[in-house]
C-alpha cells in the first residue's frame, strides 16, 4: 500500500502553486529586465566657423562701446566712477560669454589667450587709475577738474586700448577687434602743455624806476621775480622761455633781490607752474641804479651764484 500524508504546522505558511490567485486584497510582484544605467553619449560641441567667430567678437564690441562712450563722456569725478564701474561689469560678462563658444580650428589656442586679456583688463584699470588718482599736482597745487578727468578718462581709455590690442593679438589678421569700440585719443587740457609766452610781465605793483634787468635763458622755461624781500609780494614778475632773452625794464632805484622758478605745465590763469617746479634766488642783492644781465646757465665762470628756497 502506498500511504500519504499531511504534515500541519500551526503559524506557518507555504508558498503558493504558480498560476494560484492570490488572496482578494494581497499584492503581487513582478519582475522586469533591469533598465540601463550606462550614461548617454554628451554631444560634441560645435566649433564655430571664422565668420561666426567674428560676428561673436563684433557682438562683444557692440555690447560694450555704448559703456565705453559712457566713461568718456563723464562730466564729473563721480559720473565718471559710476559708468567706470558698469564697463567693468559688462566686460566681465561678455567675458563669460565668449568662455561659451567654441573657436573654429585655426583659433584654438587663441581663444583662451583671449580670455586672458579679458582678465587682465581689470588690473590694468586699477593701474592706470593708480597712476591718474592724484588731487594735486607735482607742485602740491590743487589739481583742476579738467586735468583729472582727462588723466583719469586717459588712463581707462589706455587700459581698454591694451585689451583691444591684446585681443587681436591673439587672434591674428584673420578676425578684427577693436576697431569699433576703442574712443578716439581725448584732446589735452592746456594746462598740460602750457607755457607762457617770452617776455610777458605778469605782474608789477608799484612806482616805476627806469632800471632794467636782462635774463638770458639757457635752461628751462623760467619766472623772474624781483622783490624787496618777500618774492610773494613782487615788485615785477617775467616769464622767459628756454634758450630765450628778455628784458624786465621800468624797475626801481632801490635794492631788490632777485628770485627765480622753473618748470613745466604752466597756469596762466593762477601764474605758475604745476609740475617739476625748483625755486631759487641769487645769493647777492641788486642795485636798482644799474643795469643789469644775468645768465641762467650753470658754469663754473660764473660770478654769480644762487641757493634753493622756499615757493612762491
Amino acid at each position: 500500500m502506498v500511504g500519504t500524508a499531511v504534515l500541519a504546522c500551526a503559524g506557518c505558511s507555504s508558498e503558493p502553486d504558480k498560476g494560484v490567485a492570490p488572496p482578494a486584497g494581497g499584492t503581487t510582484k513582478t519582475s522586469a529586465p533591469p533598465a540601463s544605467t550606462a550614461p548617454k553619449p554628451t554631444p560634441s560641441p560645435v566649433a564655430l566657423s571664422v565668420p561666426m567667430y567674428q560676428r561673436a567678437m563684433t557682438n562683444v564690441e557692440k555690447v560694450l562701446k555704448p559703456s565705453v562712450a559712457r566713461v568718456m563722456n563723464a562730466q564729473t569725478i563721480a559720473a565718471f566712477d559710476a559708468s567706470r564701474a558698469l564697463l567693468a561689469k559688462s566686460v566681465v560678462i561678455e567675458r563669460s560669454e565668449l568662455a561659451k563658444i567654441t573657436p573654429p580650428k585655426g583659433l584654438v589656442t587663441a581663444h583662451p589667450a583671449v580670455l586672458d586679456a579679458f582678465d587682465a583688463y581689470a588690473g590694468d584699470v586699477s593701474t592706470e587709475l593708480t597712476r591718474a588718482g592724484g588731487t594735486k599736482t607735482g607742485c602740491g597745487f590743487p589739481k583742476s577738474l579738467e586735468v583729472r578727468l582727462y588723466e583719469a578718462k586717459s588712463g581707462l581709455r589706455f587700459a581698454y586700448s591694451e585689451l583691444a590690442q591684446s585681443v587681436q593679438k591673439s587672434i591674428g589678421r584673420g578676425v578684427k577687434f577693436g576697431a569699433l569700440s576703442v574712443p578716439p585719443k581725448l584732446a589735452q587740457p592746456a594746462v598740460i602743455a602750457g607755457r607762457g609766452e617770452n617776455g610777458d610781465v605778469f605782474q608789477r605793483s608799484g612806482s616805476r624806476g627806469s632800471g632794467s634787468l636782462e635774463i638770458k635763458n639757457a635752461g628751462d622755461d623760467v619766472v623772474i621775480v624781483i622783490a624787496g624781500s618777500n618774492p610773494r609780494q613782487p615788485q615785477a614778475s617775467i616769464y622767459v622761455r628756454a634758450n630765450k632773452t628778455a628784458t624786465l625794464n621800468g624797475i626801481r632805484s632801490q635794492d631788490y633781490w632777485v628770485y627765480f622758478k622753473s618748470g613745466t605745465s604752466w597756469d596762466a590763469k593762477n601764474n605758475r607752474f604745476t609740475e617739476n617746479c625748483s625755486y631759487q634766488k641769487f645769493d647777492d642783492i641788486f642795485d636798482g641804479s644799474y643795469n643789469w644781465t644775468i645768465s641762467l646757465a650753470k658754469t663754473p665762470l660764473g660770478n654769480a651764484s644762487s641757493s634753493e628756497t622756499e615757493s612762491f
